[in-house]
């Protein structure tokens, strides 16, 4: 049974808060032991946006999930029933045969526009949410993506006020939410990029990895942020295509964030979990308790300014 958020927005005697959510693949579930501190501490939350792993979570706190049943979920999920591998290693050595063959070899030409079709994974939101829009949940939220063709940001969004102010940005208010949320995660070279109106989509975190300013748009008066991004410590341990494409994500995200997230932000959540292994849906638990004691170490900021 999902849980009743009361839409705290008709109290006008405290401020209106947001939480925005950042990307973190398999560290987004972090982002689940954060929201629940600040339910245990009755913290209210009036608004929620999300990137890439954060938009899941984001999308199931609003359609009001709580976060004892996110964590049952992740528990019986299995990751092998969401790979949907768009080419094989035989496709590969096919095309490249091929382009050897008449002369015109160029490696890039063989490649994918991504490993994954997204396809299951995106059904499996679909049983989350059905056919449910950004319209239809409670509190209201902002999903990001990037349109890799015009390189504009991507919001889909509860109607907005009519004061838009951020440049080089698109809304859409009916969108699915699965279709919305497949689009925010899908990292460029793994996922295969979300068509959409015309449009193709890529993770929100080339541009929006922390979308705190959307918050501010939507009418939030103090916003909290919880960063999974890259924080700047060293790492050794890239050794392969596909580690050096993340890494190169998480530091252009960590750069956008310092520029443009941070000067929304009342306060800034900081989970440590570099010390996990983010490649194993095993240490789950472990994140979710990171998020939760690092948010629990702030709470007493957050009271402060409520």
């Amino acid at each position: 049974m999902l849980i009743s958020i009361n839409n705290p927005l008709r109290n006008n005697s405290r401020p209106k808060i947001g939480v925005a959510l950042s990307g973190g693949g398999l560290r987004g579930t972090t982002h689940i032991g954060a929201l629940k501190a600040l339910i245990d501490y009755k913290i209210p939350i009036d608004y929620i946006s999300g990137t890439s792993a954060g938009a899941i979570v984001a999308t199931m706190y609003a359609c009001g999930y709580s976060p004892q049943q996110m964590q049952s979920i992740i528990k019986n999920i299995r990751v092998q029933d969401l790979i949907d591998l768009k080419v094989t290693t035989s496709d590969l050595f096919k095309h490249g045969f091929k382009w050897l063959m008449n002369g015109r070899f160029r490696f890039w030409s063989v490649l994918p526009t991504g490993l994954l079709k997204g396809d299951k994974i995106e059904n499996f939101l679909v049983s989350l949410w059905k056919q449910r829009t950004v319209r239809d949940t409670k509190i209201p939220l902002a999903i990001t993506a990037v349109d890799i063709n015009s390189a504009d940001t991507v919001f889909f969004i509860s109607p907005l006020p009519p004061n838009r102010t951020i440049l080089n940005a698109r809304y859409y208010h009916n969108a699915v939410l699965a279709e919305a949320v497949r689009a925010s995660i899908s990292i460029p070279g793994v996922f295969y990029p979300k068509k959409y109106r015309g449009m193709t989509l890529v993770d929100g975190a080339v541009k929006n990895n922390l979308p705190t300013d959307i918050l501010h748009h939507m009418g939030a008066d103090k916003i909290i942020a919880v960063d999974l991004g890259y924080s700047g410590q060293p790492n050794y341990e890239i050794d392969s295509v596909g580690e050096i494409l993340m890494q190169c994500i998480e530091i252009m995200g960590r750069e956008v964030t310092l520029m443009k997230s941070e000067q929304y932000a009342d306060l800034i959540i900081r989970p440590t979990s570099y010390d996990l292994n983010h490649k194993d849906f095993k240490q789950a638990n472990e994140f979710i308790k990171r998020g939760y004691q690092a948010t629990l170490e702030k709470i007493r900021d957050i009271k402060d300014f409520i």
